[in-house]
């Protein structure tokens, strides 16, 4: 028909979509793009998850193609048949897996845009990874870093040019306006929490890198001095159990809640007075911080990453040394002992989500991006 406009097809491209910090970045990507600009698809390379279902139930067009390993020619070709047969526009990977895999593939076929999404910085990658992750950028028309920190890493440990990168902020949308969180209610009685209880979250993959076990060593130093401190973990992983042994051990079962992983995030951040994040190794950015932050709570987390540029220090929450348990107590004792503290850093830490992390920022980014990259292409 005349006048009508052609949508360009977008492919996103992931490892899978659990609950998780990438994950919910993807989905929210994907969810705010423009549908009279862009038909939207989903590919899962090896599993879906919960958040590959909630697309699902959102009319989003979700593939899972069950490719556990990047190493089989096999997969490679059968992506890369797959993709130029549904003659995609764009493709934007997301993660190690997805974008090594997804534009190995895509070298076959060219696919008209690349666009690599980069959600942390992994120094533990080992010298061929970083070798083909710096070829790999040759066939990338943009690589987008999701903070300041991820960007310095894909520039000074990659080696890949600054004009192949470029900065958008993670973002999340306000959860006050979300039909299934506005529906879920729950209370701190759920978890045998008593309303005099002062307490502690943290949302987070039980993994190494993210630092439970010396939030469970803080909980240990301020145990016996603040009495009615609680601990609520939310999430689940490999070290769920380790985690679980280590605190009956402390003998601090009844103080530490392990809830598993929940849909539902800010009725359980409500709850709270304090959030914390003790990652120990890395985080591009720290989207539970984002969140917390959303919800006007104070914040403390590691001088590691992105986290400096979600948290500013004594300004909305606090910052400590990765790894020392005693560091963070202290700062989890001072927050505790100053309610105007914890009152002003909420209100400038909703300020600061308000000014650099919501959902409509990014995604005015990513449109913007894709906008930039047609016009390119099309001279």
């Amino acid at each position: 028909m005349s006048g009508e406009t052609i949508k360009k097809k977008v492919l996103h491209l992931v490892e899978d979509l659990r609950i998780g910090g990438l994950e919910r970045v993807v989905a929210s990507i994907v969810l705010g793009l423009d549908r009279t600009k862009y038909e939207v698809h989903v590919w899962c390379l090896t599993n879906g998850g919960e958040i590959a279902e909630e697309l699902i139930e959102k009319g989003v067009s979700v593939k899972i193609l069950g490719m556990h390993s990047y190493h089989n020619p096999l997969h490679i070709l059968s992506l890369s048949r797959r993709i130029k047969k549904e003659n995609i526009h764009i493709l934007h990977t997301h993660g190690y897996f997805g974008s090594t895999f997804g534009r190995i593939a895509v070298i076959l076929v060219r696919t008209p845009i690349i666009i690599a999404h980069v959600h942390t910085t992994d120094y533990g990658l080992k010298k061929r990874n970083l070798i083909v992750e710096k070829l790999l950028s040759f066939f990338t028309d943009k690589i987008v870093c999701v903070s300041h920190a991820v960007k310095d890493f894909v520039e000074g440990i990659e080696g890949i040019s600054e004009k192949r990168t470029c900065l958008i902020f993670n973002g999340i949308e306000n959860h006050s306006l979300s039909e299934g969180d506005k529906n879920y209610h729950i209370d701190r009685s759920y978890y045998g929490f008593k309303s005099t209880d002062f307490l502690v979250i943290t949302v987070a993959s039980l993994t190494p890198h993210k630092g439970h076990q010396v939030l469970i060593d803080a909980a240990h130093l301020l145990s016996k001095k603040h009495g009615n401190m609680r601990w609520l973990i939310v999430g689940d992983g490999p070290l769920r159990g380790k985690l679980e042994t280590y605190t009956r051990e402390l003998t601090l079962s009844s103080k530490i809640v392990f809830a598993g992983q929940q849909k539902h995030i800010t009725p359980l951040l409500r709850m709270a007075d304090l959030f914390v994040l003790p990652s120990t190794e890395r985080e591009g950015l720290g989207i539970a911080l984002i969140e917390a932050m959303a919800e006007g709570l104070p914040v403390i987390g590691t001088s590691l990453g992105g986290i400096p540029e979600v948290i500013e220090d004594k300004q909305n929450g606090l910052l400590v040394e990765p790894g020392s348990a005693y560091e963070l107590a202290t700062a989890i004792e001072s927050l505790t002992i100053d309610e105007k503290m914890r009152r002003e850093m909420g209100e400038a830490g909703r300020e600061l989500y308000e000014r650099k992390f919501t959902i409509t920022k990014m995604n005015q980014g990513i449109e913007s991006l894709y906008e930039k990259l047609e016009m390119i292409q099309s001279r």
